[in-house]
C-alpha cells in the first residue's frame, strides 16, 4: 500500500505509537444514548470496557472525510465514516459508526473527500451532549491525515 502524507498546517513532527482500530470494533455494540430530546431524565450508559479502554490512546483509523468545518480552503473539522454510502445518499450512520475529527487551534488539512484516508491521533469515547441531545459519541484530535492510496473504487474499511 502507497501512503501519501496530506500536510497539516502548523504541524510538528513527533514520533507516536498509534494502535490501528477497525470499525468492527468500534460498531462493535448497540448503542442508546443517555438522553434523548423528548426524555427529561439522563440515564447511565454502558459502553463495553473495551471501548472505554481506548479513551485517550493513541489511534489509526481509516474512512473517508466528510468536512463540517473549513479553514479557508483548508478542512479543520470532519466526520470520519467507514464508507462514502453512510454520507448523504445512504443510510445514516450509527453514533458508534463515525468519528468527530477535530486539530489542534491553527491546524487544518487539505480536503480530500474522494480517496480513502487514515487518521492518527488522541481518541475520546464518552456522549458529548449539547442541548440535551448526544452530537457525537467518538471525537479525534489528529496529529495526522494520509491519504491511502491504491484502494479500489467503493472501498469500505473493516
Amino acid at each position: 500500500m502507497v501512503v501519501c502524507c496530506l500536510l497539516l498546517s502548523g504541524c510538528s513532527s513527533r514520533h507516536v505509537d498509534y494502535r490501528s482500530i477497525s470499525w468492527k470494533e468500534l460498531a462493535s455494540f448497540a448503542y442508546a444514548p443517555s438522553v434523548t430530546p423528548r426524555s427529561k431524565h439522563k440515564r447511565p450508559i454502558h459502553l463495553p470496557k473495551a471501548i472505554l479502554r481506548l479513551n485517550g490512546t493513541p489511534l489509526r483509523l481509516s474512512g473517508y472525510m466528510m468536512p463540517v468545518e473549513m479553514d479557508g480552503e483548508n478542512v479543520a473539522t470532519f466526520v470520519l465514516v467507514r464508507n462514502q454510502a453512510l454520507c448523504c445518499f445512504g443510510r445514516t450512520p450509527a453514533m458508534n459508526e463515525w468519528v468527530m475529527v477535530r486539530f489542534p487551534a491553527g491546524r487544518s488539512v487539505a480536503m480530500n473527500m474522494d480517496q480513502p484516508v487514515s487518521v492518527m491521533g488522541s481518541f475520546e469515547v464518552g456522549e458529548q451532549i449539547e442541548e440535551g441531545s448526544v452530537i457525537s459519541l467518538y471525537r479525534m484530535v489528529a496529529d495526522r491525515v494520509e491519504i491511502d492510496e491504491g484502494k479500489p473504487a467503493g472501498w469500505q474499511a473493516n
